[in-house]
C-alpha cells in the first residue's frame, strides 16, 4: 500500500479533490487546517507521496522538515513554502485578507482562484479561516525543502505565477507549467496525473 498525504489549501475541504480517481493500492489522506498527521501509522506504507497545494505547500514543506527520517516523494502545486513575501502573497494583501474576512469575500476568493462554487458545500467557518491566517503570520518559515516536482499554473492570480516561477528557478525541482488558474484540479483526472514520474495526462 502506498500513501498520498494531501495538504489542502486555505479554507478548503475534501470536495476540492473528491473527483480525482484514486488507483488501487493507494490510500489518500486529505488534510486541512490544522493539518494533523497524528492518526497516521507511516510504517504501514511502502511509499509516501507528500502533495501540497497553495497554502498547503507551506505545510508540506514543514511536515517533511519535521520528519527527516521519513522517505517521501514531494510535490508542490501552485504555491511555495513562503506564503507571504517576495515568493508569495504581498504582506499588504495578506493583511487585507485577514482584516476583511466575510462570507461574501470568501466567495469572491473562490471565483478569483478559478474554482467552481459548487465544490464548496460545507458551511464557511470564518473563525477557522482567520485562525489559519494568524498561524501563518506568526509562523513564517526560515528554511524549506526542495520539492521533487512542482506544478505551476500560468494564470494563477492568488499566488502570482511570476513569483512562483522565480522561486523555483533556484530549486532543484522538476517544474511542469499548466494552462490553469490557482485551482488546478480541473487539469487532472486521477492522482496518477499528479504523482506519476512519467507526467502522462
Amino acid at each position: 500500500m502506498q500513501l498520498i498525504i494531501f495538504f489542502n489549501g486555505w479554507g478548503m475541504d475534501k470536495n476540492t479533490i473528491d473527483h480525482l480517481y484514486l488507483e488501487k493500492g493507494y490510500k489518500l489522506e486529505c488534510l486541512s487546517f490544522p493539518y494533523s498527521t497524528s492518526h497516521i501509522n507511516f510504517s504501514d506504507f511502502k511509499k509516501i507521496f507528500v502533495v501540497g497545494w497553495s497554502f498547503g505547500v507551506f505545510y508540506a514543506s514543514k511536515f517533511i522538515l519535521e520528519n527527516p527520517n521519513l522517505k517521501c516523494s514531494s510535490i508542490a502545486i501552485n504555491g511555495t513554502p513562503y506564503i507571504i513575501g517576495r515568493f508569495g502573497i504581498s504582506p499588504k494583501m495578506f493583511t487585507l485578507t485577514l482584516k476583511t474576512i466575510s462570507n461574501e469575500n470568501i466567495l469572491k476568493f473562490y471565483d478569483n482562484m478559478g474554482a467552481p462554487r459548487d465544490l464548496f458545500k460545507e458551511k464557511i467557518d470564518l473563525k477557522k479561516l482567520e485562525d489559519e491566517l494568524l498561524y501563518i503570520l506568526e509562523n513564517q518559515p526560515t528554511r524549506h525543502i526542495s520539492f521533487d516536482k512542482v506544478f505551476l499554473g500560468k494564470m494563477d492570480r492568488i499566488i502570482p505565477y511570476s513569483k512562483q516561477s522565480k522561486f523555483y528557478q533556484n530549486e532543484n525541482s522538476h517544474v511542469i507549467r499548466l494552462e490553469c488558474e490557482h485551482y488546478p484540479f480541473k487539469s487532472f483526472i486521477s492522482w496518477r496525473n499528479i504523482i506519476s514520474e512519467t507526467n502522462e495526462f
